[in-house]
Order: C-alpha cells, then sequence, then structure tokens
C-alpha cells in the first residue's frame, strides 16, 4: 500500500509548492497590473503633450511594502494646467486610460490569450496569465465603483475634465465595470479552474479563496475602506470586502466545486 507523505497540518509537499507558486504569480502579476495601470497614464500624456517621457512615472520610496505592493508609484501627472489651460477633456483621456487601457483593454487581451492552445496546454502558463487577467479586472473594480464617487483621484479628475459631476459620469462607467466582474467570474474562470487546479479539491479551494481575497478584498484597499476617499467609497470599499468577498467565495464553490470535475486529495 502507498501512503502520501503530507507535512504540517497535513499539507502535502505538492500542494504547498502549488501554493507558493500561486502566492508568486499573484504577486508578480499585481506588480504588472498597477505599472500597466500607471504607463498608461503616462504614455497618453506623452502622446498628447502633457509629459516629456512616455515612462516617466514617479515609483516612489525604496521600503518593502512599495516594493510588494508599490503602494508609492504614482502616475507623475500633473492635472492642474491641463484643465487650467482649457484641455479637460484631455485631462480626462489621461485620467481614464489607467482603468480603461491599462487594465480594462489588457484583460480581454489576457483572456483572448487564455483561449489560445499554445497557453491551455501549459497549467503554469495558464496560471500566470490567468492571475494577470484578474489583477487587471480587479483593479477596474477598485476604481468602480469603489473610487468612482469621490472628491480626488483618477474618475473625480475625469469628471472635472469634461466639466460633469462625478454622479453624472458614474453610469458610463459602472455598466463596463459590472460586464467585466460578470466576465471574469462567468467566463473567464470557468475556462480555466480545471486546468489550473488539475482537478485537485484542495487546490480549487485555494485558487476560489484567493480569486475573491484579491478580488474583493485587496483590491477595496484599505484607504478607502478607512475613508479617506470619502463616505460614498468607504462604503463600497466596506461591502466589497466584508460582503462581496465571502458572497464570491459561496458562489464560486457553489457553482465549480461540487462535483464539476473535481476531486478530493490527501
Amino acid at each position: 500500500m502507498t501512503t502520501r507523505r503530507a507535512g504540517l497540518l497535513g499539507i502535502s509537499a505538492g500542494t504547498f509548492r502549488f501554493a507558493v507558486e500561486t502566492m508568486i504569480f499573484a504577486l508578480v502579476a499585481h506588480a504588472m497590473g498597477y505599472l500597466i495601470h500607471e504607463y498608461a497614464h503616462s504614455v497618453f500624456a506623452w502622446a498628447l503633450g502633457w509629459m516629456k517621457e512616455p515612462f516617466g512615472i514617479d515609483y516612489g520610496h525604496a521600503s518593502v511594502n512599495n516594493f510588494i505592493f508599490l503602494d508609492d508609484v504614482d502616475d507623475n501627472v500633473d492635472y492642474a494646467p491641463i484643465i487650467a489651460s482649457g484641455h479637460g477633456v484631455s485631462a480626462a483621456v489621461i485620467a481614464l486610460a489607467g482603468v480603461f487601457v491599462g487594465n480594462a483593454a489588457v484583460y480581454f487581451l489576457l483572456y483572448a490569450l487564455l483561449r489560445t492552445n499554445a497557453v491551455k496546454s501549459r497549467r503554469r502558463l495558464t496560471s500566470f496569465v490567468y492571475w494577470f487577467s484578474l489583477m487587471s479586472a480587479a483593479n477596474v473594480w477598485g476604481y468602480v465603483p469603489i473610487r468612482a464617487l469621490t472628491t480626488h483621484a483618477d474618475m473625480a479628475i475625469a469628471a472635472k475634465g469634461l466639466g460633469i459631476s462625478s454622479w453624472a459620469l458614474f453610469p458610463f462607467l459602472i455598466v463596463p465595470a459590472l460586464y467585466i466582474v460578470y466576465h471574469f467570474f462567468c467566463r473567464n474562470f470557468a475556462g480555466v479552474y480545471a486546468t489550473i487546479s488539475s482537478g485537485e479539491r484542495s487546490r480549487l479551494a485555494m485558487i476560489i479563496a484567493l480569486t475573491a481575497f484579491w478580488y474583493f478584498s485587496f483590491f477595496a484597499g484599505n484607504s478607502a475602506v478607512s475613508g479617506s476617499y470619502g463616505l460614498i467609497a468607504q462604503i463600497f470599499a466596506i461591502l466589497s470586502r466584508y460582503l462581496m468577498f465571502p458572497l464570491a467565495v459561496i458562489w464560486l464553490t457553489s457553482r465549480y466545486a461540487n462535483g464539476h470535475g473535481v476531486q478530493n486529495v490527501e
């Protein structure tokens, strides 16, 4: 009889390696999604004549937190003179480029990549591209709806540049943002979970938990939860972290983990 070797808490060596691999993929994918968002701002600002360099973002201070999560990285675009000079539309385009070009457009490109045989036939490559697509989609959620109705940051700058209120802009932002949520959970996740988990229930449980966490809890943002983006953003952030996160775990588990091609492993 063959006995499977289990480590601490009964977790097998293979599952532990999978967990470490997933953590690394997620952190690298988060950094890439974050940087592409900021580069989208700076490239559009440069293309429209408002920055000297297309990739001249501010990388912030040298700290562990900034190295891992890029919390101190900024697009380095000075929007005030753009709006003051009467080029509000340009300011709005630059402000919206981060979310809708750097994240939303990249998300759909990555989804198309996940459907190719070159990616689908490789589990680790599928996993990395999946986490990259999640960071792109969840970045959109972090701005719309969470930080769409604020007095500062990208969405507020876009509204000011267009000469309208954030409330008037909100309906045009929330529709694509909600579609991305639907697309990610109902189409993207459905197409890759079996490949990434290799049909193992413990791995699928990890994927579900981390997917829901990153999308609805991490991207809710501590600053938004604390209220630094205003009351409405705070409400959205709290609902995302403490309601949407657990509901997403329950929904994904009920839809994909109950007899849908997964198995228990010791």
